[in-house]
């Protein structure tokens, strides 16, 4: 139940009525005022006050001063006269009725002066976009306007230089009349027609050539949509991915980065079955001499190993390529990439034309592994030549 606060004195002026109660301490920002003409109430923590005032005030010019140890209400009256008392002198049902009715009279009013204050505003939202329909409206017209005077402008300045052509053109047929008269009428080895004086007309404009350099990316996307931070985590992320199959090109040292040295790193990691590290190897070795054959040789064994079927063909493909002419000494390495280009094209489910394959290289020189594979081959494809 909330502590009705009954102890408040008030004092009266010629102008304003002046009701002081105590705050008991209440901070002001946990004070909550409601007043009207009549009627004013108070709540603040577990306290509360009401007062029904016996003569109407100006609320607008009232107002509310809150301490820490007091609350002062100045009320400013309508009318300069005394009051006998503040409050009237009413029953308790009497005065919950005018209680009642003083606040649902405010209530009346605070909604009347919002709907006010509502039409208000629209009229003004109203009015603001009518004046600024009516400036856009003004600045289209004198764009317009200045849009027209320099069209007019241009279209002159264009039939100004038309008209001096024209006149040019008119004098120079005339000369050429007369001369060619003069010819018809003297010898032609007396008369030079071809001094002529030539168009007077503008020369064309220079072209240039406009030079762009961009900056180097790593990444496809443009500076603009790049996000550095993650771009470089990721490059952070795969440099140790790199390092963990066993093989980085940065670490190496200028003496070290050639393809022999390379080739030779690379069956390093074949002989301990490191595959990915290997193709690193190769890969890296190709970048720096494109047509060391033995590379691409190892590389598709690499990718053999690792399963990297069709990338072992086009390897195999490319090492044929640079294996001219065909002569007796690049003959083993000539019948190792057609063997192993065939079993990539058989594990392909390309059975006819790895077995051609496989069959071309042992016609060139014996091998026990192609031979096996071979026969496994030829048992494949019967089987599913029969079945189907």
């Amino acid at each position: 139940m909330p502590i009705v606060v009954k102890e408040f004195k008030w004092r009266q002026s010629e102008n304003i009525i002046t009701v002081i109660m105590p705050s008991h301490g209440i901070h002001p920002s946990k004070v909550d005022i409601f007043y009207s003409e009549r009627y004013i109430k108070a709540n603040y923590a577990q306290y509360f006050f009401e007062v029904i005032l016996l003569r109407p005030i100006d609320v607008k010019q009232s107002k509310c001063t809150i301490t820490s140890t007091e609350i002062v209400l100045e009320l400013w009256k309508l009318e300069k006269e005394d009051w006998p008392t503040l409050e009237p002198q009413l029953d308790k049902k009497e005065k919950l009725q005018l209680k009642l009715q003083l606040i649902e009279k405010t209530h009346e009013k605070i909604q009347s002066e919002n709907k006010e204050w509502d039409n208000k505003k629209s009229e003004l939202k109203r009015l603001a976009v009518s004046q600024q329909m009516k400036i856009e409206s003004e600045i289209k017209e004198k764009i317009e306007n200045i849009k027209t005077a320099e069209q007019q402008q241009a279209l002159g300045d264009v039939k100004n230089w038309q008209k001096n052509l024209n006149e040019k053109t008119k004098k120079l047929l005339r000369k050429r009349k007369k001369k060619f008269e003069k010819y018809l009428s003297t010898r032609p080895s007396e008369i030079d027609i071809f001094e002529e004086k030539e168009f007077d007309v503008p020369q064309p404009r220079v072209s240039q050539q406009l030079d762009v350099d961009f900056t180097p990316r790593i990444f496809p996307t443009p500076m603009r949509e790049s996000k550095t931070d993650e771009e470089n985590e990721w490059l952070r992320k795969q440099a140790v991915a790199r390092r963990s199959v066993g093989f980085i090109s940065e670490d190496l040292r200028p003496e070290e980065k050639n393809p022999q040295y390379l080739l030779k790193k690379g069956d390093d990691f074949m002989s301990t079955q490191n595959y990915l590290g290997a193709i690193s190897a190769y890969t890296f070795g190709i970048s720096l001499s494109d047509k060391y054959v033995d590379l691409y040789i190892a590389r598709s064994k690499a990718h053999y190993m690792q399963g990297n079927y069709q990338k072992t063909a086009r390897d195999c493909s490319t090492a044929l390529e640079l294996l001219v002419p065909k002569i007796e000494a690049n003959l083993k390495q000539r019948a190792d990439c057609i063997g192993r280009r065939g079993m990539a094209l058989c594990k392909l489910k390309m059975l006819s034309k790895g077995i051609g394959e496989l069959e071309a290289s042992l016609k060139l020189m014996k091998n026990e592994e192609y031979e096996t594979f071979l026969k496994e081959a030829e048992t494949e494809w019967m089987n599913n030549s029969d079945s189907e």
